[in-house]
């Protein structure tokens, strides 16, 4: 887990001089409490998906959060003046199509393999975000991104072959 979460922090773009250490510090507590949260949720769904079909678990968890995120549009409301509204539908109706599938597969990952497994697999989210970065725009990547990408690789590649030996000890 260590090696993935070193790998991870690694691929995070550098951060311009200009910005303040009062928005760094927002940003490193949003960071370690989102990951907090997702571990929570990693496994209450492994305990829920015990019982749950992962399909259905996740309708209910987008449910929630649809509901949430309406509750927080009276507490901190947006000007609508000069909004175009078709292109916000269409990529909002795109963008819940693809976390739905995202989320459905994680609960089967959680499922299958357990909330502690898919959670660390889970963290190497920000290095697969600069693979596709790279490969989809050409977004440059320094050479600390680069070694980060390949640390989270080698940290994953770890816990497969992990998992891999204790399956030989339990057949034998």
């Amino acid at each position: 887990m260590g090696i993935i979460l070193v790998g991870s922090v690694l691929t995070i773009p550098q951060s311009s001089a200009n910005d303040s250490s009062h928005l760094i510090a927002i940003g490193i507590f949003a960071s370690f409490s989102a990951g907090i949260v997702y571990a929570f949720y990693c496994v209450i769904a492994q305990k829920c998906l015990e019982k749950f079909h992962p399909i259905p678990f996740t309708w209910i968890s987008f449910a929630s959060t649809l509901l949430l995120s309406g509750v927080s549009l009276l507490f901190w409301p947006t000007p609508s003046d000069q909004l175009d509204w078709t292109p916000l539908w269409i990529g909002s109706i795109f963008s819940g199509l693809v976390s739905f599938i995202g989320h459905t597969l994680n609960n089967l990952g959680i499922r299958m393999v357990g909330a502690t497994t898919a959670s660390m697999l889970g963290s190497s989210s920000p290095a697969l975000t600069a693979l596709v970065a790279w490969i989809a725009i050409s977004e440059t990547l320094n050479v600390t991104q680069s070694v980060g990408i390949g640390v989270v690789t080698l940290g994953i590649a770890l816990l497969s072959g992990e998992g891999f030996v204790k399956s030989l000890k339990i057949k034998s």
